[in-house]
C-alpha cells in the first residue's frame, strides 16, 4: 500500500463528502429583529436559544453584536472602533468576525438584524446576524454580509458582491482570544477541494488593509476533533447581486485623471482652464498662470479639513451655487462648508469616492502631509472675482518630495488647475472636478490631451434594481428605469452575455453622448407610461444558473432628445445566485 505522505490532504479527502452537506442555508432571508444600532454601538445579550460551543469549546448562550461587523461570545460593550486589529483580536475575549472594520449602520436603508431558529427534525438550531446594506464609515458603499451560528459549533460567513473596504483595516475570522496563538491565513485561497485545516488551533483569521477580496464568497467553519476548525468554501452559496457599469446619454459633470504609482502624474508646470456654465458643460483647454499666495498660511495638519471659507461670489455647480468651501490637507476642496463635510479622504485618490461623495475639485488628491513641510493658503483676489487655494511645497506622507498645486475659482463659474512640481511616489493620485452625489463615473481621461469637453451635470437615465429585489433563484427580479424624458413612449431592454468596456459610441447613429454597453443577445419591450418604469424578470429555480451573469441596458424612444430620437441608459450586471 502506498504511504500517505500528506496528512492534510488525507483529512481533506475523507471529509470532502461530509463538507458538502451544509446544515445551514446559504442565505437566511428572514433577518428577524432590527437591532437599531447606532455608529460604534453594541447590542448586548442576544439570546441564542441553544448553547453554542465557540472557539476553544467555550460555551455561550447569548452574544453581544457590534455595529462594526463582529460578535462577542459573551458580554462586552466595546464596539472596537475603528479598524480591525490582529493583536486585539488575539488578546481580547472570544469573538467571531465576519467583517471587523468601521461600519455605519445608521445610514438610510441600512441595519443590523438578529434572528433565531429552533431545531427541527431535519435541521440544527441556528442564530443569524445580518449586516444589511451597511456602508463603510463616511457612507462608502452599501453591502450585505451574514453570520450564521449553529448548535453543533459550526458557523458560516457570506458576503454579497458589493462588500468593500477602502479606508480601514479589516479582520475576518474567529478566535478564543485572551492569549490566542495567531493563525493568519488567506481565505481567498480556500476552495472546496483545498479546505484550511487549523489542527488544534481554534483561531483562524485574515488581515487586509484598505482592501477586501472576499466579496461574493461564502465560508463554513466546521469544528474538528482536535479543537480547531476545517474551513471550506461554499461556491454554491453565491449571493445574487447586481452592479451598475457605464452611464447613460447625459454626461455627468465629472472629469478626472487617475495616476497610479505605476503611471505617475505628468502635470508638473502645467495649467488647465475649465470654462463653461454648469448645466451646459465645460471645455478644458491649456492655459498659463499661477497666483502667488499673499495670505497667512493655514493651520492645517495631516489628514485634516479646515474651513469654512466664504467666497465673495456664488460659485455655480450643477446643484445650484456654493458660497462656502472647505479645504483638505490631501490636495482637494469640498464645494460646501466644513460643517457639511469634514472628511479629509485619506489616503489616496479614488474614483468611486469622487463620484459618490459631495461635489469637490481635486488639484492633487493623494496623501499629502503639510504637518511635515510646506504650506496651504486661501487667497481672495483684490478685485473679488477670483479665489485661490494653494498647496505650496507640501510633501507626500510621511515626508516625500515637495508638491505645489493650485485651484482658482472664478465668479463666472470657470476654474483653473495650476501646477508647479508634483509627484505621486507611494499613493494613487486623482485630479479633476466632480458634481458628486452619486454621479456616473465616466472613467479616467488624459488631462494633457487638450482640449476636451466635460458634461454639464444632471443625472443620466438610470437603470437599477427595484427596491430590495435580487436576481435570486426562483424569484422575479424587477428592473427599474427612471430619469427618462417625458416625451419617451417605448422602452427596449437589451440582454447580453458580453459587456463592452468603455461602451460603443452611438454618435454616428444620431445619438451623441450615448453608448452601447452590452451585446444584443435578446430584447424585451415595455411601455413608458410613468416614471419609474418596471420590467419583471423571472429567474427559474435551477441551481445550474448560480453564478451566471447576464448584462442588460435600456433604450428609450424619446422624440426630440437627439437626431435619432432615442436614448440609452447605463448597463446593469445581474449575477444569479441565492
Amino acid at each position: 500500500m502506498k504511504p500517505i505522505l500528506d496528512a492534510a490532504l488525507f483529512v481533506a479527502a475523507i471529509t470532502s463528502p461530509l463538507l458538502a452537506q451544509t446544515p445551514a442555508p446559504c442565505f437566511e432571508s428572514n433577518f428577524g429583529t432590527n437591532l437599531n444600532l447606532n455608529d460604534d454601538d453594541v447590542s448586548p445579550g442576544n439570546v441564542l436559544g441553544f448553547t453554542f460551543p465557540g472557539p476553544g469549546n467555550i460555551p455561550v448562550t447569548a452574544i453581544d453584536i457590534s455595529s462594526n461587523g463582529f460578535v462577542w461570545l459573551g458580554s462586552n460593550t466595546n464596539s472596537a472602533c475603528c479598524s480591525g486589529n490582529i493583536n486585539d483580536f488575539l488578546t481580547q475575549m472570544p469573538r467571531i468576525a465576519p467583517l471587523w472594520m468601521d461600519l455605519y449602520p445608521p445610514a438610510p436603508g441600512a441595519g443590523v438584524y438578529f434572528n433565531t431558529f429552533p431545531a427541527t427534525a431535519t435541521s440544527l438550531a441556528r442564530a443569524v446576524v445580518t449586516w444589511d446594506q451597511v456602508p463603510e464609515f463616511f457612507n462608502i458603499g452599501a453591502f450585505t454580509f451574514q453570520l450564521q451560528l449553529l448548535s453543533d459549533g459550526s458557523f458560516t460567513f457570506l458576503y454579497d458582491g458589493n462588500v468593500i473596504c477602502q479606508n480601514h483595516d479589516v479582520v475576518v475570522g474567529c478566535t478564543e482570544g485572551i492569549a490566542a496563538v495567531a493563525n493568519v491565513i488567506d481565505f481567498s485561497t480556500i476552495t472546496p477541494g483545498t479546505p484550511h485545516l487549523s489542527g488544534n488551533n481554534p483561531t483562524v483569521c485574515e488581515f487586509q488593509s484598505q482592501t477586501f477580496d472576499l466579496a461574493g464568497n461564502s465560508y463554513e467553519f466546521i469544528p474538528n476533533a482536535a479543537g480547531g476548525y476545517i474551513v471550506v468554501a461554499r461556491p454554491g452559496c453565491s449571493l445574487a447581486r447586481t452592479s451598475s457599469f457605464g452611464s447613460g446619454c447625459q454626461w455627468p459633470a465629472v472629469s478626472y485623471e487617475l495616476f497610479t504609482t505605476a503611471n505617475q502624474i505628468d502635470l508638473s508646470n502645467f495649467a488647465i482652464d475649465f470654462v463653461g456654465v454648469p448645466g451646459s458643460g465645460y471645455t478644458a483647454s491649456l492655459t498659463t498662470g499661477f497666483f502667488t499666495p499673499t495670505s497667512t498660511p493655514l493651520a492645517i495638519g495631516d489628514d485634516q479639513v479646515v474651513g469654512s471659507f466664504g467666497l465673495p461670489f456664488g460659485f455655480p455647480i450643477p446643484s445650484g451655487a456654493t458660497f462656502d468651501i472647505s479645504i483638505s490637507s490631501n490636495g482637494f476642496i469640498w464645494l460646501e462648508p466644513f460643517m457639511a463635510n469634514g472628511n479629509p479622504r485619506c489616503c489616496r485618490g479614488k474614483p468611486s469616492n469622487f463620484v459618490a461623495d459631495p461635489a469637490s475639485i481635486a488639484a492633487l488628491w493623494q496623501d499629502l502631509n503639510p504637518a511635515a513641510g510646506g504650506n496651504v493658503y486661501f487667497d481672495v483676489d483684490p478685485n473679488g472675482t477670483e479665489v485661490h487655494i494653494t498647496w505650496d511645497a507640501v510633501p507626500e506622507y510621511p515626508n516625500l518630495g515637495a508638491n505645489t498645486a493650485q485651484i482658482t475659482l472664478r465668479s463666472n463659474g470657470s476654474f483653473r488647475l495650476s501646477y508647479g512640481n508634483v509627484a505621486n511616489l507611494t499613493n494613487d493620485c486623482l485630479v479633476g472636478f466632480s458634481e458628486g452625489n452619486g454621479a456616473s463615473d465616466p472613467g479616467s481621461r488624459d488631462f494633457t490631451a487638450l482640449p476636451f469637453a466635460m458634461g454639464g451635470g444632471g443625472q443620466p437615465m438610470l437603470l437599477a434594481r427595484s427596491g430590495s429585489t435580487r436576481p435570486a433563484l426562483g424569484t422575479t427580479f424587477v428592473l427599474e428605469l427612471s430619469l427618462f424624458p417625458s416625451s419617451s413612449t417605448l422602452g427596449i431592454m437589451a440582454f447580453g452575455f458580453a459587456q463592452f468596456p468603455g461602451g460603443i459610441d452611438l454618435t454616428p447613429l444620431g445619438m451623441p453622448g450615448c453608448k452601447q454597453h452590452v451585446s444584443l443577445d435578446a430584447t424585451a419591450f415595455f411601455l413608458l407610461t410613468s416614471s419609474p418604469a418596471q420590467l419583471p424578470f423571472p429567474i427559474p429555480s435551477d441551481p445550474g444558473l448560480i453564478g451566471v451573469t447576464i448584462n442588460t441596458q435600456a433604450l428609450t424612444l424619446s422624440p426630440g432628445a437627439n437626431a435619432l430620437g432615442a436614448l440609452t441608459s447605463n448597463g446593469l450586471e445581474m449575477r444569479i445566485g441565492q
